[in-house]
């Protein structure tokens, strides 16, 4: 009997399905940082209340970072490079939020932030697999 996960379409397949998945996460916070927008506004003030300095400025970086990153993962372009650059910042943005464990929600983001890490790490090391503009 041969198991699904063993299958060449599931082995084929199943490394883009991650893709999509983590990068499209990625773009989609890339949205919320749109200069101009009210979700662009309430970023800018959570990262300056962090004590961020030129919130604004970093705001518009991540945003890049986020949406740059997210789509060479999805496509399968350069993905371990973005993918380790998306482990640092990410690494970086729970340091900075997610540090008050007296608060039953902050762990929680903390916890997802260091699953979103350990996804990240996989594509770094293991690059695109398959379905990719350029395997690496």
């Amino acid at each position: 009997m041969t198991l699904p996960h063993t299958t060449a379409s599931y082995t084929t397949w199943a490394p883009f399905v991650a893709r999509l998945i983590i990068g499209a996460a990625f773009v989609f916070a890339a949205t919320m940082k749109i200069p101009g927008s009210e979700s662009f506004a309430m970023e800018v003030g959570m990262t300056a209340a962090a004590g961020v300095p030129f919130a604004y400025l970093a705001v518009i970086l991540a945003g890049i970072l986020e949406a740059g990153a997210g789509l060479a993962i999805i496509f399968g372009y350069h993905t371990r490079i973005a993918a380790f650059l998306l482990v640092l910042f990410v690494a970086l943005v729970t340091v900075l939020f997610h540090w008050n464990f007296s608060d039953m929600m902050t762990i929680g983001a903390f916890i997802t932030h260091l699953e979103i890490i350990a996804g990240l790490l996989y594509i770094s090391v293991y690059g695109a697999k398959s379905v990719a503009v350029k395997r690496d």
